[in-house]
């Protein structure tokens, strides 16, 4: 399931010194929101993860498999109510020849709302 132009828009791509940044809007209307949890709308780990696989694949234009998740620090929840728009700094290096190891910070000015790098192979 692809949660792009759904769950997230992506409002601005800014290319930086170790890769990406990626300023999204997240839909605080969307139906996941709405069984995670109502009334407290939260956004699930797992849809971090999808997300940053979405992004990877605007950059790399290749379909990604998710391998190995290395390490993941969740460090604050997201509201899409308290923080609409979240930035997503994605950093890419290459593990052999069909491999990414990709990092990521997600956060919104002095905020930091996880911490995660991935491995992925080309599908």
């Amino acid at each position: 399931m692809n949660l792009k132009n759904d769950f997230y828009l992506i409002k601005k791509i800014d290319q930086t010194e170790k890769g990406f940044d990626f300023i999204i809007e997240l839909n605080s209307g969307h139906f996941i929101y709405q069984a995670h949890f109502p009334d407290n709308p939260i956004t699930p780990g797992v849809c971090i993860v999808q997300i940053i696989k979405e992004l990877a694949i605007e950059i790399l234009q290749c379909n990604l498999f998710l391998k190995k998740i290395h390490n993941v620090k969740f460090l604050n929840v997201i509201n899409p109510l308290e923080n609409k728009e979240v930035t997503f700094s994605v950093s890419f290096s290459p593990e052999g020849e069909n491999a990414h190891k990709i990092g990521a910070v997600v956060h919104h000015q002095d905020i930091q709302f996880a911490k995660l790098s991935l491995l992925f192979i080309n599908q």
